[in-house]
This record gives structure tokens, sequence and C-alpha cells, in this order.
């Protein structure tokens, strides 16, 4: 972007929101929890009230200069950077829980409210609000809504997108809309909220949440299932799924992190000998049946060939066994000098598949691979871990690894992404799962939200 553009926004900025919307460092912004960039950008912008997001918009839309809005920058696919050289339009500072609706069982939300300060919120009010990313207690609800964030209890309680009844949004033109309805069903006109969840910032910006929320499930119990390999694993997830417990979650840990976790010491449980695969399985409901589908689900593993079942029913052992789930990126990353990290999601019958297929692609490419995620749902994170200077063709082969497994997941029936998104990293492999035809009609729906493409432009679509 021309150096005379962003002055002249500068300048506006200062003049009509004040200079304290203007973030001095923007360093920090260069960068998601991904690989990709750096990319500085020109201006970074922090509102402070949802009232300000609108005339900002209209601003960038004048000057025909690129904004990218930001929640916690915790994406791992380069969705809130400024690789344009624009505005990123930190909406952390938006954080008001505006309202908790008992009654209604609703929660209206900003969107850079942390997504555990909302947990901790509607439970005081014996309340739930199911959505729980693995980076829940630093990632922001706006960033789920743009994602369409999911987690472990997506496996009973469905994703994000699940839960949003309505939305605050400002097009790309500074136009303010509310979208969607606060009651729990309303189909007047076309969807516009679900069509704005998961779009990553490419046609509004989201100021402001209505999600819908259900009763706190009285208890819950969680297994920790060890397995000789990952098929055993996957045969357990089909026999809970269709065994009558109907699992909160069902989390699938491979050889690789299962190994590193028996080593670090880090796991709640003793793991026995030729552990090669981990089953985290969680119920929730009232005492009385909880104990029978505790009993019923350790059957249901054990048919399916589990090594061991070790059972979590007291609040203390149950969260240190989900810290360690939630925790094994970071975990992976602290052994690996790099990590990419992939979320394909494939029909659950091929989830064994799935799983075969990512370890024999980092074989054939001599690329350590981990696999770990949501077995409930058939989504997957495959993450290829390797030393950047352990050879000078290694960054090709990660390439190809990366390749490979994305031309496998569509083959198996499969989508690039579950719930990262596609952002800049996974762009140039969308002609895999859709048509130029279908790709223009998303794009035509951009241009009437976006008529000058200033939303974070050329995310999820490769260039024309």
């Amino acid at each position: 972007m021309a150096g005379l553009d962003l002055a002249a926004l500068h300048e506006r900025i200062r003049a009509e929101l004040g200079p304290e919307v203007l973030v001095a460092d923007r360093e920090p912004y260069a960068r998601d929890d991904g690989a990709e960039g750096p990319f500085l950008p020109g201006l970074v912008v922090r509102p402070r009230e949802r009232a300000e997001v609108a005339p900002l918009v209209r601003l960038c839309h004048e000057h025909g200069v690129p904004l990218s809005p930001r929640g916690a920058g915790t994406g791992t696919v380069g969705g809130c950077l400024a690789d344009h050289g624009g505005v990123v339009l930190d909406l952390g500072g938006l954080r008001a829980i505006v309202d908790i609706d008992e009654r209604s069982m609703l929660a209206i939300v900003e969107p850079g409210v942390l997504t555990a300060e909302l947990h901790r919120a509607v439970e005081a009010r014996g309340l739930f609000y199911p959505p729980d990313p693995a980076s829940l207690k630093i990632c922001s609800i706006g960033g789920n809504v743009a994602t369409n964030a999911g987690g472990p209890r997506a496996c009973k309680y469905g994703v994000t997108g699940n839960f949003v009844l309505g939305l605050d949004v400002v097009t790309g033109t500074g136009a303010a809309h509310e979208v969607g309805h606060r009651s729990i069903k309303g189909v007047t006109g076309y969807n516009l909220a679900g069509l704005l969840v998961g779009s990553e910032g490419t046609l509004g910006v989201i100021t402001r949440c209505i999600l819908r929320l259900v009763p706190r499930p009285p208890f819950a119990v969680t297994l920790l299932a060890s397995f000789a390999d990952e098929a055993a694993a996957c045969a357990a997830v089909h026999r809970c799924l269709t065994g009558g417990v109907a699992p909160a979650a069902l989390e699938l840990a491979d050889r690789t992190c299962t190994e590193l976790l028996a080593r670090s010491g880090t796991l709640a449980v003793e793991l026995p000998p030729g552990a090669r695969a981990l089953l985290w399985v969680e119920l929730d409901g009232d005492s009385a049946g909880l104990d029978l589908a505790l009993l019923r689900a350790g059957d249901l593993c054990r048919e399916a060939g589990a090594l061991a079942v070790a059972e979590a029913t007291d609040p203390v052992t149950r969260e240190r066994l989900w810290d360690v789930r939630r925790a094994l990126s970071h975990t992976l990353r602290a052994h690996w000098p790099k990590k990419i990290s992939e979320d394909v999601a494939v029909p659950l019958s091929r989830l064994p598949d799935l799983a075969a297929a990512a370890r024999e692609i980092g074989a054939r490419h001599r690329i350590d691979v981990a696999s770990f995620g949501h077995a409930g749902d058939g989504n997957l994170h495959v993450n290829f871990l390797y030393d950047p200077k352990a050879s000078s063709d290694i960054g090709e082969r990660v390439d190809r690894c990366v390749a490979d497994l994305f031309a496998a997941t569509i083959a198996l029936g499969g989508t690039l992404s579950g719930e990262h998104g596609i952002g800049l990293s996974k762009r140039p492999y969308m002609p895999l799962e859709q048509s130029p035809e279908l790709r223009a009609l998303q794009l035509a729906l951009k241009r009437a939200w976006d008529p000058q493409n200033i939303l974070n432009p050329g995310k999820v679509f490769p260039p024309a």
C-alpha cells in the first residue's frame, strides 16, 4: 500500500477517532501462532468501544486501504495477518460481556472476550457454553466465530456456529448491520449470521455476538484408554459413538504423541508397556446415568483392544488429563524446532485411513509426524515436525508432505480444514476441494459485502 495513502489515513484516524486508538508497536502483530510471516502492518488500530469500528472501516473504504481484523492472534493459518501492508484492526479491547440472559439462555458478548472468561461467567449462573478450543484460555470469541472453531466437546455439542444466534457486523463500506436473532429459532430471510461464521474476516467485522447457552451438565468424568496402535483406538471411537454412551469428547493421540507423553511423565496416570495410542473419553450428565455410562465406555474401549482404561472422576485429575491434551501442540513445539500443523477432517469411517496416511506420508518424505485431535468428529491435527537446519531440502520435503496430506484427505472424502480456516497457508490448495465456479460464486458474495475488497483481501481464495 502506498505510503501516502497510509499517511492520509493515519491523520484521518487521529482526527476522527483520536490518537489513543493507534498502536505504536506494530511488531507483535506481524505474526500469529502459525508459520506465516512476518508481515508488518502499516497501521494498527485498537478501538476502545464498538462504536469506533464502523467509522474506521469507512475510512479504510474511502482511502482504499486493506484492513485485517484480529482477535487474540492464536490462529495458525495467517488469517489475521496484514500481508498487504495495510491496517490490522485489533478487536482485543472490546471485552465486555454485555448480558447473560438466564431466562432466554443466551449471552451477548463483544468479540474480544476470551472463551474461558465466557465459560466462567455463564457456569457461575448454572449455564454452559460448550465450544472449547484447546487455546480457550487465550483465544477470543470473535476469532472463534471467524474460524468456526470447535474443540473436544464438538463431538457431542457441535462447533461455534451451532451456538451463534446473531451478530452485529460492519461490512466493507463501513455500514453496520444486525443479523440473526435472539430467539432460538428464526428463518426470516437468508441466514446471514451463518454466512459470517467461518468467513475469516473477509465479509465483515464482527462487533457483537449473541450466543446460545445450554444447561450446565451437573457432573463429568474422563476415561483415558491406551492402545497398541491408532487403528485400535479408532475402533474404540466407533464403539463409543454407537454404543449408547453419548460421549461429550473423544480425543485421539497417535504413537509420536503417546511416546512423548510417556517419557515426559506429565500424564496424571501411568501408561502400560506397549501403549502407542491414547483416547480421552469425556462423559457428562447426571450422576446416576453417568455411573452406568462410565462402566459402559470402559467396556467398549476394552472390547476394541484397550491395554488399560484409567478413570478420572475427581475434578483435579480430570483437569490434569485435559491440560495435557490441550497442551499437546505446545509440547510438540518444545521438542522440535519447527512444526507445521494441519487440521484436516474426514468422514468418521475414514479416520483410521487418515491416521495411517499421515504416518505413511511422513515416512515417505523422511519427516517426523504427530497426529492428535477430535476423533469424535473426524477432525485430526496432523503435525509435521522437523529442524530447518537438518538438510538443504527439508523445506521442500515438508511442502510435499502437506500437499500429499491434503490430496489424501480429499481422496478420503474429507476437507482441508475442520476448524482452523484457510487463511494464507491453505489457499493454494483450495482448488483440490472447490471448483472454479464455486469459488467464483463465493467471491461474488464477497463483492456484495465488500465492494472494494478491503477486508482481509487475498485470504481464503487463491488469486484468479
